[in-house]
């Protein structure tokens, strides 16, 4: 993302603001899905996110060097706010206690994506197969949309690793199913 992107939507520049919006979606989606498992109130969430962020733009810090974290944090604040009014209290002390962990468990989250019970069966048993390393780096490659070298900055490990771990996770899972394709499994992600 260009630097000044969001110093130009402080001032209303909607392009900007379309351009925001559409590159970090897809990541908001993922990270928002990993904390509360539902769809729905993930896709609301970042709705009214933006909504707010195009209303309030004028009392917005036009110095937000960190775009991605800074959308991070709003969206987690949002979904904990929406599960504290929609939750009882014992429901709440529940959804916080997920919050506090920061994350679900991404085999949790891949198998919520599954439609059925055979498919939900299938990538279970195909993910418990995976090394530690292997789900760590296809939980940062397409959970937290990190790229090679991000990966490697985050595990310690070169890209060049990072890519082989994938590569191999992503063949193992592929051969462990084999009735889907790859490229289903990867749009399951």
């Amino acid at each position: 993302m260009k630097s000044n992107q969001w110093g130009c939507i402080v001032v209303g520049d909607r392009d900007a603001f379309l351009a925001v919006y559409e590159s970090h979606y897809q990541a908001l989606f993922a990270y928002g899905f990993s904390l509360t498992a539902n769809r729905e109130l993930t896709k609301d969430s970042i709705q009214e996110m933006f909504l707010e962020i195009w209303q309030t733009r004028t009392t917005l810090n036009k110095e937000v060097e960190h775009v991605r974290s800074y959308l991070f944090t709003w969206l987690r604040r949002k979904i904990s706010s929406e599960l504290g009014r929609s939750n009882t209290e014992k429901q709440h002390a529940a959804s916080m206690d997920i919050l506090s962990s920061d994350v679900l468990s991404y085999e949790d989250l891949l198998i919520a994506f599954q439609q059925s019970e055979e498919d939900k069966h299938k990538l279970h048993s195909a993910l418990k197969k995976l090394s530690k390393g292997q789900l760590e780096v296809i939980r940062l490659k397409f959970f937290e949309n990190l790229s090679y070298p991000e990966i490697a900055i985050r595990t310690g490990l070169s890209p060049r690793t990072v890519y082989n771990l994938v590569y191999e996770a992503m063949c193992h899972l592929r051969e462990s199913m084999r009735i889907l394709p790859l490229l289903s499994l990867i749009s399951l992600l």
